[in-house]
């Protein structure tokens, strides 16, 4: 970490820090543990910013459903801009505004990774649920060593969460024209993940991120965290500078590079984030965030 973006910025600025009204930050990777719970510092450090009359909100790939388990466990209600920009809902679900991927853009999206079909993970995450496009033994060990927390579970527990993804075949699932906020394409494959972006990326009319380097996310071309966060801003009758933001991953990039009060990059997070960012803080296995808003409020005393 470079001099110029240690914490002890925020602690000079006083001033600037002074003007934050909104911390918003990224789940996974940022705001999350290495388990996928919110740490207790983490949790103090919330209560810490709504006790100073500062606004916490989640800026997240997840979508409500997936976001919402660690948050109450935490004892955390907040608004969500959800699905990195697709959706963005208030604490109980509520649906401020969304985006949606069209049908027809969701057959041009299957048609561009069909060559990796036998080898790919598709989500579709809607409406109405998660829906999986994949081979059921693909699926299942994916998801198991890399989408679900570490922790003991009891056959009837894990077999309760792989239900919750509902398989289907590409036919089955463009037959009805349900709200698909997203598609992930997911493989352990990291070199399959690099060779489809193209293809993604030819599709046009769509944003695509990754939050690891094990997937891509595909949303409406408005929909991004970036554009999500602005917009957000924007209808809470604040300006950009009185924000602070966290994030780690290539999709955290447009909401970094914001012209925010503070940008702030995870120790954990690659170079080319935190080039975008103003500051850098330890990995979110440090409670990096934690770390970032204590000299942020300590700052503003």
């Amino acid at each position: 970490m470079t001099e110029q973006k240690s914490l002890e910025r925020i602690a000079q600025d006083k001033d600037r820090s002074r003007r934050i009204r909104l911390v918003a930050t990224d789940m996974d990777g940022s705001f999350l543990d290495g388990s996928g719970r919110v740490s207790e510092r983490n949790a103090r450090a919330v209560k810490g910013l709504l006790q100073a009359g500062i606004k916490f909100a989640v800026c997240t790939g997840r979508s409500f459903r997936e976001a919402k388990g660690p948050l109450l466990e935490a004892g955390i209600c907040c608004d969500m801009i959800a699905m990195n920009g697709a959706a963005v809902l208030d604490g109980s679900g509520g649906v401020k505004r969304e985006y949606v991927l069209a049908r027809e853009k969701l057959g041009e999206i299957l048609d561009a990774v069909e060559p990796w079909k036998d080898r790919l993970i598709v989500q579709m995450v809607t409406g109405e649920g998660e829906y999986i496009l994949a081979e059921e033994t693909l699926f299942r060990h994916f998801f198991s060593t890399r989408i679900f927390p570490e922790r003991e579970r009891s056959p009837e527990e894990e077999e309760a969460l792989f239900q919750a993804y509902r398989r289907v075949d590409r036919e089955e699932f463009l037959k009805k024209d349900r709200k698909c906020f997203k598609a992930v394409t997911l493989s352990e494959d990291t070199q399959l993940i690099k060779d489809i972006k193209g293809p993604l990326t030819a599709v046009g009319g769509v944003c695509v991120a990754a939050s690891f380097p094990t997937n891509w996310e595909v949303t409406h071309e408005k929909a991004s965290k970036g554009a999500g966060l602005k917009a957000y801003i924007e209808e809470s009758g604040l300006k950009l500078w009185e924000v602070m933001a966290f994030g780690d991953g290539d999709n955290d990039r447009t909401m970094l590079s914001l012209p925010l009060g503070w940008s702030v990059a995870m120790g954990n997070g690659g170079e080319y984030l935190k080039e975008a960012a103003q500051v850098i803080t330890g990995a979110n296995t440090e409670d990096g965030f934690a770390q970032a808003v204590e000299v942020l409020l300590a700052g503003r005393k």
